[in-house]
């Protein structure tokens, strides 16, 4: 006796799931490989939600993302007409997080709603956490229309995209990680002499076509050979990184501090005209003595600086120039007797 076949309704509905599923492989990819050329996390956010639209054109959804401080998450892609709220939350609000796995509500008066879900729900929906290398990074939050529900073949769609988001992310810290690390100096956390050599550059060459001033000082920590012999290098590293923190502290927001080499320091005011650095490195001489410098048992003051400032277009154009005008600075502020600024002189 023969068996009965498919119908023809079945054969289109099985092509059309082949298709669909299909055309959802096709936008993963494409999301994986723009995804991985993003260079900061405004970029992954934007193709997240770009793409998500696309995924999931009948569903709503929001993609939370952890806040710098670790605490809260904000927040930064939406799409679909049925959002959950724009307001952050913190892990305790969300099933998904406390328990760290996915957290799927079918029945949208359950008493297992995540607290950052819209009271009352108006469909059933599932939050994926996103996580990467161990760690939190955000949520996905997937939300079906009123009536209808999250099939299975979404509720994996969802996790395979909240996997690349969170590998995307993950991937941009550890480049920006590695970046900090090759332009920071480790003692001061300041930046380097390599990083100061590609920025005094291009500062200036802004500073040239806008037509603005832009002012320079190289700073010496006095004595500081007299500190280690006295103290020991422990102490002398925690007098370094000490006067690091003093001196981000009391930078402007674009503003460059450099480790120059020891115990020397440059330091980059965009846009500052001679006056402006010669009272602004007067204020450090002055503020530096207030440090006091606590390693052990031991209890370190005294601390002194000297100063050579240079400006554009005053003492030179070029970065080196500047640099060489201020260093001459630093030297006679060191040989007429320290704890002083000396404004340099254009060479002839």
């Amino acid at each position: 006796m023969k068996k009965p076949g498919s119908t023809p309704i079945d054969l289109r509905r099985t092509l059309a799931e082949l298709e669909e599923r299909n055309r959802e492989i096709g936008l993963l990819r494409q999301m994986s490989s723009l995804l991985h050329g993003c260079l900061t996390a405004e970029e992954v956010y934007a193709i997240a939600a770009e793409f998500a639209r696309q995924l999931f054109p009948a569903e709503s959804g929001t993609i939370w993302a952890l806040s710098a401080m670790q605490n809260l998450l904000e927040p930064v892609a939406y799409w679909g007409q049925f959002t959950t709220g724009e307001r952050a939350f913190t892990r305790d609000e969300c099933w998904a997080l406390r328990l760290g796995r996915v957290h799927w509500v079918e029945d949208p008066h359950s008493r297992l709603l995540c607290q950052h879900v819209s009271q009352p729900a108006v469909g059933n929906y599932i939050c994926v956490p996103m996580m990467a290398q161990g760690e939190v990074v955000g949520v996905l939050h997937l939300q079906a229309r009123p009536q209808e529900h999250l099939t299975e073949s979404k509720q994996r769609l969802a996790v395979t995209a909240a996997e690349q988001i969170a590998q995307a992310l993950a991937n941009l810290r550890v480049r920006q990680a590695l970046r900090q690390q090759a332009l920071r100096d480790p003692l001061t956390a300041l930046f380097n002499r390599r990083y100061l050599e590609e920025s005094l550059e291009r500062e200036l060459r802004r500073a040239a076509r806008k037509q603005r001033p832009f002012g320079v000082m190289m700073l010496d920590l006095d004595h500081f050979k007299g500190f280690n012999d006295k103290f020991g290098h422990p102490v002398g590293d925690a007098i370094l990184g000490a006067l690091g923190d003093f001196l981000q502290r009391r930078m402007r927001a674009e503003d460059i501090a450099c480790r120059y080499g020891g115990e020397e320091f440059v330091l980059v005011l965009p846009e500052a005209p001679l006056e402006v650095t010669v009272q602004r490195a007067d204020h450090l001489r002055q503020e530096v003595k207030k440090i006091n410098v606590h390693h052990g048992q031991q209890l370190v003051g005294g601390l002194t600086l000297s100063l050579g400032v240079a400006a554009f277009p005053e003492h030179a154009s070029s970065p080196a120039g500047l640099l060489r005008i201020a260093d001459l600075a630093l030297y006679r502020a060191k040989s007429e007797g320290r704890d002083r600024v000396v404004v340099g002189e254009a060479l002839m």
